[in-house]
């Protein structure tokens, strides 16, 4: 299943690169158009109609099922678009959740007969390592920014939150929520000003099959515009692409 974001592309050029058949199940207007070069087959589904989806996984069996790739949260408080199945589905789980919802699908899957695996043998190049610095070294005080706003990234990821915190002067400026990490940064920096830092972590449980953090060279280049000093990623649990791009950047990525 391809959601938006490049991190589908990613997991297919490395499945393609070991020889594997891969059936993908797309979501239109969502996901990348790429994954149709890399895929044996794509089968294209209009968002949020779970009743479509278990048919189509259902007739094909896939050996291994992979989630990869973002969906917007909003849907599960709005409930536009969603199909019946998908409004049953919500109402039984015991909250709405990121991780609710996903685990809740996993479930429905497996009772099927279908097997949702980890991705990460696929995609363990774009891991960072502890310690690892990308671009220049940051100051100290931007260093201990980045080390204070992890450990409330943790806890906020761990709450099912989100993922995302804004800090400055070991101050948390925000936390994000339902919008998302881009918008959580702008907001941020609207109240911080110039000089803060982001900070993006896992959850401390991390299922390492769903929801994992990622990052990018569009989410990096918008710290920078906005002023940010840097930002830090929690290390063998974040993705990192674009990372020939990101090592150009102006501001240091850090894997904490």
């Amino acid at each position: 299943m391809a959601g938006a974001g490049k991190l589908p592309v990613e997991f297919l050029k490395s499945a393609r690169e070991r020889g594997e058949a891969v059936i993908t199940f797309a979501l239109e207007g969502i996901t990348n158009p790429e994954v149709e070069e890399l895929s044996d087959e794509v089968v294209w589904i209009k968002p949020f109609k779970l009743g479509k989806f278990f048919k189509e996984v259902e007739r094909r069996r896939p050996a291994k099922f992979f989630l990869l790739g973002k969906v917007e949260h909003k849907a599960a408080v709005d409930l536009k678009g969603l199909d019946l199945k998908a409004i049953s589905f919500l109402m039984k789980l015991k909250d709405r959740k990121p991780q609710t919802i996903i685990i809740g699908i996993i479930e429905e899957l497996e009772k099927r007969g279908v097997k949702v695996a980890n991705p990460e043998s696929y995609l363990k190049r774009l891991l960072l390592t502890k310690g690892e610095i990308i671009g220049k070294p940051p100051s100290e005080e931007v260093l201990e920014d980045l080390k204070f706003g992890m450990e409330i990234a943790k806890e906020i990821a761990s709450l099912d939150i989100g993922q995302t915190v804004v800090v400055k002067n070991k101050t948390v400026i925000a936390v994000e929520g339902i919008e998302g990490t881009d918008e959580c940064i702008k907001r941020g920096a609207a109240l911080a000003g110039k000089g803060f830092v982001v900070c993006k972590a896992a959850r401390r449980e991390q299922d390492m099959r769903v929801d994992v953090p990622t990052v990018g060279i569009k989410t990096v280049k918008l710290i920078e515009t906005l002023g940010g000093k840097g930002l830090a990623v929690e290390a063998g649990k974040t993705y990192l692409l674009d990372r020939e791009r990101v090592e150009t950047g102006k501001i240091p990525v850090l894997a904490l």
